[in-house]
């Protein structure tokens, strides 16, 4: 990772990975904030974006395979808070595929509120797919 911010690709990187549950990788390198300097620490947080997509989906596929979920069947069979304003019919394979008219989270909110899952869960089902409005 040294040699990745040496290089001058990334300002700052960090990874951590865990094996049975023990944390096996701990490393960073770099600049957290160029502005002011801060260097990236254990426990500095960065913005994961679409990294988690391929293990979810992962996961997604491992329930499929043990009938505990379906592509086909919508989203508020599992996620009932979810049907509403015009997301009745969506499926989990339109979640999967990018194909649910999902909206774009906020880019002004706080680390604070992306990490309150019982308010971003509430936002997310109350949203209206794009290319559609309520009536």
């Amino acid at each position: 990772m040294d040699d990745l911010v040496a290089s001058g690709e990334e300002i700052g990187a960090q990874v951590a990975a865990y094996l049975d549950g023990e944390l096996v990788v701990d490393a960073w390198a770099g600049t957290a904030d160029a502005a002011t300097g801060t260097p990236v620490a254990g426990d500095t947080l960065f913005h994961s974006y679409s990294t988690g997509k391929g293990m979810a989906a992962t996961v997604v596929a491992w329930l499929v395979d043990r009938g505990l979920l379906e592509y086909e069947a919508p989203v508020a069979r599992y996620w009932p808070e979810f049907g509403v304003s015009g997301k009745e019919r969506t499926t989990v394979g339109h979640v999967l595929s990018h194909t649910a008219g999902l909206p774009y989270v906020r880019p002004d909110l706080s680390p604070e509120e992306l990490f309150d899952t019982s308010a971003m869960v509430a936002w997310l089902a109350d949203r209206n797919p794009y290319g559609s409005r309520a009536l």
